[in-house]
């Protein structure tokens, strides 16, 4: 069971009868790209999270024990400089976060924020029609390094092209097979 805690004005919000929520998105990019899904733009200290409104899509986040899933996000209607960017960034293996954004009901400042996924982006795709661009981001969640296999040999050459001044694995390869017993029979006729 996973425990939460909530400052007491964020708690207090969330049991208003407007819910006022939003998801923050967050892109580690050359410039980092900062969205959030009001049509209103979201500060907080130095940082602004510009507001996608209905241009933004996010795929459901979906969790489940035997599963880690990625996720993917849509900006339609992207502009010509945004498309053009987007074309340029190298963006395979970048920094991506989702956050929820817990608002006071009576003044819509910021109360609480709290990362709810978080992964590297995969491939990023661009789509030019006639009815519009848009630019869809497939991200895979950060536990998908927890099932990868390490491969790592337990050799001299493995260990020095690691670590180039360990010796430590040199006679690994000398010692394959040799039987040893100890304590050695003459240690008990002392």
């Amino acid at each position: 069971m996973v425990v939460i805690s909530l400052p007491a004005p964020a708690i207090a919000a969330l049991s208003s009868h407007v819910l006022p929520l939003a998801l923050l998105v967050e892109m580690d990019l050359t410039s980092q790209l900062l969205l959030n899904t009001t049509s209103l733009n979201i500060t907080d200290g130095p940082t602004t999270w510009l507001g996608a409104g209905g241009l933004g899509r996010i795929s459901p986040i979906q969790d489940s024990p035997a599963e880690i899933k990625g996720i993917s996000f849509e900006l339609s209607g992207a502009n010509e400089a945004l498309l053009a960017a987007a074309l340029t960034e190298r963006v395979q293996g970048k920094a991506t976060r989702i956050k929820l954004a817990i608002f006071d009901p009576a003044n819509y400042s910021l109360l609480h924020v709290r990362t709810i996924w978080s992964g590297r982006i995969d491939t990023l795709t661009v789509r030019d029609g006639r009815d519009g661009s848009s630019i869809t981001v497939a991200a895979e969640h950060v536990g998908v390094d927890l099932i990868r296999p390490t491969i790592v040999t337990y050799s001299d050459a493995e260990q020095r092209r690691l670590y180039s001044n360990d010796p430590s694995l040199q006679f690994m390869a000398d010692q394959i097979d040799i039987r040893i017993i100890w304590p050695s029979a003459e240690f008990f006729k002392q």
